[in-house]
C-alpha cells in the first residue's frame, strides 16, 4: 500500500466515524447541568436574603437519673409550675396554686401584652416567687409565629427592663 492509500483509508474510516457519531445523537449534557447548577444557587441565595431569620432561646426539660431521695430531703418549697396559654379568646396564666382569670383580647382583636406581662410581674413579685425563672408555654395550633415571639418576649421582661421569667419550655403539640 502507498501512503496515499493508506492517506485515503484513514479519511474513509474517519468520515465512517463522524457520520456514525452524528446517527447516534448524543447530547452534552454539561453545559445543561451547568446552568441549573448556577441557577440554583443563585435562587438559593436571592431567597435567603429574603427570609427574615429569628432566634428563640428556649430551654429544654431536664432528667435526672439517680436513687431515690431520702424523706428527709424535701424542698423548701413547692415548685410553681407556671404555664401561660395563647388561645382564641386570650391568654390563660396557670401554676400550682391555681388558674387566673383568662386575659381577654382587646376590642381591636390584638392580644394584650401589657396585661400579661402586668399580671406576670404580680406573680415574680412574690417572695416565694423571686428566684423563679421557669414558664411552661402552650399555644393552639392556629396561633401565628409573630404572636408566638410577641409573646415570649412579654414574659421574659417587663418595659423597665425587669427580668420576670426567660427560661422558656415549650409545651408539646406546638409546631
Amino acid at each position: 500500500m502507498t501512503r496515499g492509500q493508506v492517506r485515503a483509508a484513514m479519511r474513509r474510516m474517519k468520515d465512517h466515524n463522524e457520520e456514525i457519531e452524528e446517527e447516534t445523537g448524543e447530547i452534552n449534557l454539561v453545559p445543561y447541568m451547568d446552568i441549573v447548577t448556577n441557577i440554583i444557587i443563585f435562587l438559593l441565595a436571592s431567597v435567603v436574603n429574603q427570609v427574615a431569620l429569628g432566634n428563640v432561646n428556649v430551654s429544654v426539660p431536664t432528667l435526672s437519673s439517680g436513687g431515690g431521695s431520702a424523706a428527709d430531703d424535701k424542698p423548701d418549697k413547692a415548685p410553681l409550675n407556671l404555664t401561660v396559654s395563647v388561645g382564641a379568646t386570650g391568654f390563660t396564666i396557670a401554676a400550682s396554686g391555681g388558674v387566673l382569670p383568662v386575659i381577654a383580647k382587646l376590642p381591636n382583636g390584638q392580644y394584650d401584652y401589657a396585661q400579661l406581662t402586668k399580671k406576670l410581674l404580680e406573680i415574680k413579685s412574690a417572695p416565694d416567687n423571686v428566684s423563679e425563672t421557669k414558664v411552661n408555654f402552650n399555644a393552639d395550633a392556629n396561633t401565628s409565629y409573630d404572636i408566638v415571639v410577641a409573646t415570649l418576649d412579654a414574659m421574659r421582661q417587663d418595659d423597665a427592663g425587669k427580668v420576670l421569667f426567660p427560661d422558656v419550655a415549650f409545651s408539646a403539640g406546638i409546631l
